[in-house]
């Protein structure tokens, strides 16, 4: 055992404490500076400092490489202040050695599924997830909360607000497009700069936008006509 546990070395790394987990049999539970990690191969559960979880890592096959270590059939379960918010499941994981960073992706895009995930009202896809101190989805796709939102790059903020980027969202017959913007959890609310809104037979330009799907409404400031039948 003594071995075993020299392989598999807690750190300290930025803040929480990660476990770099090696392919083993057993089960265990140890502590490191104060704080459990466990580990059951191959399955990873990280905790912040208050001894909260952080995220939880799942997969079918691990397997160590040069600079990390490689994962198929992957689930990842993030966590809000010890609630889980986020589901996410991928055909493959790539992290660094103390996972600190990690991706998800879908292998070869058009033949392997898609990264799918589901939490915070919203079911989605994308197909490349990474953890970049915030979770980063690449491709987004998502529908939930009577919206459905799409955006070349997104940044969610667990318990807090999704970040868009090159985005497009539709909803009660309106789409919007707008190059920044952010889907707020707590108010149900899409807020976004400069954006143009199509639908029922208008397309309208505003300087900024605030729309509430659930009800159905938009608002444009500094709005003007540029199609009308």
């Amino acid at each position: 055992m003594s071995r075993l546990l020299r392989r598999l070395r807690s750190q300290a790394v930025g803040g929480c404490i990660v476990w770099w987990l090696v392919a083993v049999a057993a089960a265990f539970t140890v502590t490191a500076v104060g704080q459990p990690v466990r580990a059951e191969a191959p399955w990873l559960t990280v905790y912040d400092e208050a001894g909260q979880p952080k995220w939880e890592v799942r997969m079918e096959v691990l397997v160590r490489t040069d600079d990390g270590w490689e994962g198929q059939v992957v689930q990842v379960q993030l966590y809000h202040e010890g609630v889980p918010h986020l589901v996410l499941r991928a055909p493959r994981i790539r992290a660094d050695r103390y996972g600190r960073e990690w991706s998800l992706f879908t292998g070869e895009p058009g033949v392997d599924e898609p990264v799918v995930g589901e939490g915070e009202g919203f079911s989605f896809t994308c197909f490349e997830a990474r953890w970049e101190g915030k979770l980063v989805l690449l491709g987004l796709h998502a529908e939930g909360r009577g919206v459905v939102l799409s955006a070349a790059e997104a940044r969610w903020e667990l318990g807090q607000a999704v970040l868009l980027a090159e985005a497009r969202a539709t909803f009660a017959g309106w789409e919007l497009e707008f190059a920044s913007g952010q889907y707020e959890f707590g108010s149900d609310r899409l807020v976004a700069g400069a954006a143009t809104v199509t639908g029922h037979g208008v397309t309208v330009v505003g300087a900024t936008l605030a729309a509430w799907p659930g009800e159905g409404r938009l608002r444009l400031t500094e709005a003007h006509l540029v199609q009308v039948p």
